[in-house]
């Protein structure tokens, strides 16, 4: 007999939606998944089930050819708008033997549900839903939006930055991005470091591995590349600020493409990849402009020789207003339910909220959430923290 959402207490219901939702994967084609249509067919479902049809679909085909899928739900006539903006991808299982739990079979322990994306962004989904569950809509003095997107892991092309060509959303709209956080839920995100993913292409000369004379490996020049930019791109850029943390700029060489098959080749090419995270204070032209005299200065000496091009460059735009409504609703609505002030910080992960930034909106990512879980082996999330948003949410969004 099939199971009556509105019917099961608040912490069995994010317990069914997390089994119905984190099995169905929603990796991005660009990291070798198939997108999130099957995993967002399943949260139109519940949307109805929840007795909210009138959702809107928004579904674009990237250029893999994948379907990429948004949805938003409107709630109320009024003049603003409260919005809750959750990202339905995940990041990749990553190493498999560093997981003990299945990555997509959602395993409960106590307070804790564990699984890929459970956290990274599925806490934000769990919120919206339980929000929608329990809703009064004759109580609210805000419309009540929910925008769940897609594509927010590798660059957001088919998610957010979509929607935000569709006039969905208003300029004095109330937008908050459930995207990080900490376990006090004391910190309001208003501003990100600009992000830029570079991908280097070194090239060498492939020859048998007993001949290294004939050959130029790319490898070791990959190596001695990056670590030598690595350590330029620290010290030129070594400014600090403490809204942000870390408060200084990251430049860190992560995925790596796979080069020969067999140990006794030397390789002619090698790819690396550097994901940089610069304090908006500095100009990405600038950095861009630094990386090319890099390049010049290691080709001198090598007889290698190197290319790159930008996976993701985004210039962080100004930060969101001390002043602008949804930070003062949120502050004072933590300070009541929590009894502490919250800070406002930055942060150098990239969220949907510095694309709403860039145009204009006024937009924080806020949650009360694990932080060092996201993208790890084991991430889990806390029902506990699903619970207080939910409250935190109700007080701003309801009536006095």
């Amino acid at each position: 007999m099939p199971v009556k959402l509105k019917e099961l207490s608040d912490e069995e219901f994010i317990k069914e939606v997390v089994n119905r939702i984190i099995p169905i994967e929603s990796i991005s084609p660009a990291s070798g998944g198939k997108g999130e249509q099957a995993r967002v067919d399943e949260l139109c479902k519940i949307l109805e089930e929840l007795g909210y049809p009138n959702y809107n679909r928004y579904d674009v085909k990237d250029k893999s050819g994948a379907v990429r899928s948004n949805v938003t739900l409107l709630i109320g006539n009024l003049d603003q708008t409260f919005w809750i903006v959750p990202h339905t991808d995940t990041v990749p299982v990553g190493d498999p033997s560093l997981w003990t739990k299945p990555p997509f079979k959602p395993t409960l322990e106590g307070d804790k549900i564990y699984g890929r994306g459970t956290s990274d962004d599925g806490q934000a989904i769990w919120l919206s839903l339980l929000i929608l569950k329990n809703l009064d809509a004759s109580k609210l003095k805000y419309n009540l939006g929910f925008a769940f997107v897609a594509d927010e892991e590798v660059g957001s092309t088919y998610g957010i930055q979509h929607l935000l060509e569709k006039n969905i959303f208003r300029k004095d709209d109330l937008i908050i991005v459930p995207d990080a956080g900490t376990a006090d839920g004391l910190q309001i995100e208003i501003a990100e470091k600009s992000i830029m993913w570079i991908k280097f292409k070194i090239m060498g000369k492939q020859y048998h591995a007993s001949m290294p004379f004939m050959a130029v490996n790319a490898n070791r020049e990959a190596m001695k590349f990056v670590l030598k930019l690595d350590d330029a791109l620290h010290r030129k850029y070594d400014a600090t600020n403490e809204i942000f943390s870390p408060p200084g700029s990251t430049f860190e060489p992560t995925k790596h493409d796979k080069n020969v098959d067999n140990v006794n080749t030397i390789p002619g090419t090698e790819v690396q990849y550097l994901d940089c995270r610069i304090l908006p204070k500095y100009d990405l032209d600038n950095v861009v402009d630094f990386v090319d005299s890099q390049i010049r200065e290691f080709q001198r000496e090598s007889k290698a020789t190197i290319t790159y091009e930008f996976v993701q460059r985004e210039q962080a735009p100004l930060p969101t207003r001390m002043d602008a409504p949804v930070v003062v609703e949120l502050k004072k609505a933590i300070k009541e339910l929590r009894g502490a002030e919250p800070s406002a910080v930055g942060i150098g992960g990239g969220t949907c909220a510095a694309f709403f930034r860039r145009k204009g909106f006024n937009a924080v990512v806020w949650s009360t959430t694990v932080p060092e879980v996201a993208h790890q082996a084991d991430e889990y999330v806390h029902i506990s923290h699903v619970l207080k948003d939910r409250d935190v949410i109700l007080k701003i969004v309801y009536k006095n």
